[in-house]
């Protein structure tokens, strides 16, 4: 299925800024752990990027829809670029220390560029094609963030940490280059409110039309939560549980993003579903992202552990690529770019928690015991999601929902 070219822009742009900011990200981690060789500073490191972003989307989210979401994702992207243009005249001069480079996250974090481009989408292409465009971005997106780490590894060991930094800031270039090229058919909208709190308000309200997109935003909550608890825990479970190296933890991390592209193909193979089936896809492939975390909290065998991680990669891409579609094809295009931060505070807000149930569960009893724990968790609550969309349906047909 071929896609218009100002379609192809946002697809390249979005590729590009994945790649960047994977590539940044290992940068500042890589100077913050050199300067200080502590786990706690690079702790912080983490704790400002997400505080940042969750103050960020929850301050600018109201007023996204006020003004064209190309414009919005390129302001987002300049005030990255000047961040890493900081840190590298700051490194040259030798004078940088932890307190410029927490400085220089923080702007990293001040990013507004995710919901306004899935905001987007469904303007670039026609209604019919929106889970293949997003099943397109998704996979690639995914690459990118796979191959990035590597990359910048190698551009720091070979070359030096101050070409990364230039070529980060290049890539951030390309991204707005790319975004600028886009003919976006939508006036800026300047009539959907007038303050913060009017904007803000008339974002919830879409919620209370469309209870679906709590239910949706909850689990999104709930897949954040369970992928970051067991996530930070990734490497001793490798060293201790599989008694492995090294070597297989490089593999297991990169055994989901594999599964991930490969289920991201798939589902964009495939013909679009029905609304109500779309629902029972999606909850299903979060009951198998539980089974998994079980799986993986019952072996021993690196081999067995990769395959699973695999399958999960596989099964993650239905869950995601339907939501995103769902979010696009149900919300009003006037106020989607402030619903789409609204759900992206949501999966924020969710990954600190899961980060400190993943620690005290590991420090308080066993690793394979937190695998367990999270996988059983999941399986309950979408159990519950069977139950809910159940009754959701006996009180309503059918319907391609929209809101007026």
């Amino acid at each position: 299925m071929r896609f218009g070219i100002d379609f192809t822009r946002l697809y390249s742009s979005m590729c590009t800024s994945a790649f960047a900011h994977t590539f940044g990200t290992f940068i500042i981690s890589w100077f913050v752990y050199d300067l200080t060789g502590s786990e706690l500073a690079m702790g912080s490191l983490w704790i400002i990027n997400i505080g940042t972003q969750i103050f960020v989307q929850f301050s600018i989210g109201p007023y996204i829809d006020r003004f064209q979401r190309k414009s919005v994702m390129m302001v987002s992207e300049s005030v990255r670029i000047l961040a890493y243009i900081l840190l590298l005249i700051i490194s040259f001069t030798g004078h940088l220390n932890a307190g410029i480079l927490y400085s220089v996250a923080f702007l990293t974090a001040v990013v507004v560029y995710d919901p306004p481009a899935n905001a987007l989408v469904p303007n670039l292409v026609k209604k019919d094609q929106l889970v293949k465009a997003n099943a397109h971005i998704a996979g690639t997106v995914q690459f990118m963030r796979l191959i990035a780490l590597p990359i910048a590894g190698l551009v720091v060991a070979s070359f030096s940490i101050y070409l990364a930094v230039f070529m980060v800031v290049f890539l951030f270039l390309i991204s707005i280059l790319f975004v600028s090229l886009i003919q976006e058919h939508r006036q800026s909208n300047k009539m959907v409110g007038n303050n913060w709190w009017s904007q803000f308000k008339k974002g919830l309200a879409v919620y209370r039309k469309q209870k679906i997109l709590i239910f949706l935003g909850f689990f999104i909550a709930v897949v954040n939560f369970s992928v970051f608890a067991t996530q930070v825990m990734y490497i001793p479970y490798v060293l201790e549980v599989l008694d492995g190296t090294s070597f297989s933890y490089g593999l297991f991390a990169a055994s989901f993003p594999l599964g991930y592209i490969i289920g991201s193909f798939i589902v964009g193979k495939l013909s679009e579903p029905s609304q109500r089936l779309m629902y029972i896809l999606m909850i299903g492939a979060l009951f198998i992202g539980g089974l998994t975390h079980v799986g993986l909290g019952l072996t021993t065998l690196l081999w067995a552990a990769i395959m699973i991680e695999v399958i999960a990669g596989i099964i993650m891409p239905v869950w995601n690529i339907y939501c995103n579609t769902l979010f696009q094809k149900l919300v009003p295009d006037d106020i989607r770019g402030q619903v789409f931060t609204v759900r992206f505070i949501f999966s924020k807000i969710a990954t600190p928690l899961g980060i400190i149930y993943g620690t005290f569960w590991a420090i308080s009893f066993t690793l394979p015991t937190l695998f367990l724990s999270v996988g059983i968790l999941t399986c309950v609550l979408t159990a519950v999601g069977v139950m809910s969309l159940g009754l959701y349906y006996l009180k309503r047909p059918e319907t391609e929902e929209k809101i007026s």
